[in-house]
Parts: structure tokens; sequence; C-alpha cells
């Protein structure tokens, strides 16, 4: 006699279903902002574009600034990991200062939209009730870098500067390339793409910084 089959039935959690719905609003935030920048980003609009209730995006963020905020960290945090990734799997100094400028500009020309939300929004979020965790969350970043920059800098292998320099020296050129970059694209003509620039500026930040 053959086994009666039995239908599985999938249950999507509270948990998960709280998580799709936050990351749809914030997509429909993203989008707003892509399309006519970061002051487009309302209540309003960001309903019309994912379908979540008015109670329901004031339950997840509480405010317009709130969806802004959320959205910068976000992105913030993700691009720091990608960042990081880049340097953890380096070898040498030289390498390392390399991946650090690499780094950034692959993940800029990968996610144009979501770098040109971090500068864009970067003023709001400094000006709005998260601007104390903006700070902290740039000096946290900050301050890994410097911690990786001592060592090679007591041995040696780097300028004998103040390690709180190093940072801006090496990612100081390409932070502003890609932000010159991303307002071209935004309006006529453009720059050409980071990609091209990619190994001068990653040899420019390492003779800035080598001894």
């Amino acid at each position: 006699m053959a086994s009666r089959s039995s239908t599985k039935t999938t249950t999507v959690t509270p948990s998960a279903e709280t998580t799709d719905r936050r990351q749809e609003i914030l997509n429909a935030a993203l989008a707003c902002a892509a399309q006519a920048g970061v002051e487009a980003v309302s209540i309003d609009g960001v309903r019309a574009r994912c379908g979540a209730s008015v109670g329901s995006i004031y339950h997840h963020f509480g405010s317009r600034e709130g969806i802004v905020a959320a959205l910068f960290f976000d992105i913030f945090h993700t691009q720091s990991r990608s960042i990081q990734a880049q340097l953890d799997t380096s070898v040498g100094v030289e390498a390392g200062v390399k991946a650090l400028v690499t780094g950034y500009l692959d993940w800029v020309v990968a996610q144009p939209v979501h770098a040109r939300f971090l500068f864009q929004a970067r003023g709001s979020v400094a000006a709005g009730p998260r601007s104390t965790e903006l700070a902290e969350a740039a000096r946290g970043r900050n301050q890994a870098l410097v911690a990786w920059f001592e060592p090679h800098r007591q041995g040696g292998a780097l300028r004998d500067l103040p390690c709180e320099l190093m940072p801006s020296l090496v990612m100081g050129p390409v932070q502003s390339y890609c932000r010159a970059w991303l307002s071209e694209r935004a309006g006529q003509g453009g720059l050409p793409s980071p990609e091209v620039y990619r190994s001068e500026l990653a040899a420019a930040a390492w003779r800035a910084v080598r001894a």
C-alpha cells in the first residue's frame, strides 16, 4: 500500500515578514531618492512605491527622517564591510593601502545609486536625531583604519606621520573623484568612470604614505 503523501506548508514567521516589509520600505525610499534626490523621499512617495500602509511605515521608522537615516546606516555598514573584506584579503602593507582605495572604488562603481545616496543623505542624517550615531560610526571606521596603519608606521613601512592623517591621505582623493563622478552622472555629460583611474588612484595613495 502506498504511503500517503502530505503537502508541506511553508510558514513565514512574523519576524521574517517584518524584515521583508522593512526592506521593501527602504527599497522604495532608495528608488525615490534615485529619481529625484533625497528631498524626494516622503511618506506618501514611499507608500505609493511599495504599497505599505502609512501605519506600517511609521511603525518601522517613526518618520520620514527615520527612513532616510535607516537607509543611510544600512548602506554605510554594507560599504564598510565590503572595504574591510578587501583589506582582510590583502597581503603586505602596500597591497593593504591599495586595497582600501580599490575596495572603495569598486563598491561605488558597482553600487552607484547607493553611493550617491550616502553622499546626498549624510548632511540630513548629521542634522537629525541620529547625529550622534553617525559620528560614532564614522569615528569607529576611522579608528579601525588608524589601528591598521599604526603598526606599519612603527615598523617603518609607512611615513612617520600621525596615523589619524593617513586615512585622509589614502581615501581623500578617491572619495573626491567618486563624489564628482556621481554628481556628473546625475546631470549632463560625465566624468570617466573611476575604473579608468583605478590603478592611478591606488598608486597615488601608496605614494602618499609609503616610507
